[in-house]
């Protein structure tokens, strides 16, 4: 099957991700999420996580995926956030070499 996929170079801005490990009090994680229905939904999460990196002063980072648990009146949070680097430091998978 994986070989029906099609692989292109990306031009242009190139991203690196890394992990923000958080892990937050529950009361004040719903604090930051009240408006929401479901607080523990992933947009909720994400939200969380934007003001986050907002409050740090990361204006950079894009938030990508983040995984939650909760622990003993603790939410745990890894977020995946995107930050712009130079292209010609750009990781490759190798796949495609021969």
């Amino acid at each position: 099957m994986f070989e029906q996929v099609e692989e292109r170079e990306v031009r242009g801005e190139i991203f690196q991700v890394t992990h923000r490990l958080l892990r937050v009090p529950r009361q004040a994680y719903l604090a930051v999420v009240e408006g929401f229905a479901e607080p523990f939904s992933e947009v909720a999460v994400q939200e969380f996580v934007e003001q986050y990196l907002k409050w740090c002063g990361d204006r950079d980072g894009v938030v990508g995926m983040v995984r939650f648990n909760e622990e003993e009146g603790f939410v745990v949070m890894d977020a995946a956030v995107r930050y712009r680097i130079d292209p010609r430091g750009r990781p490759s998978c190798g796949c495609h070499q021969g």
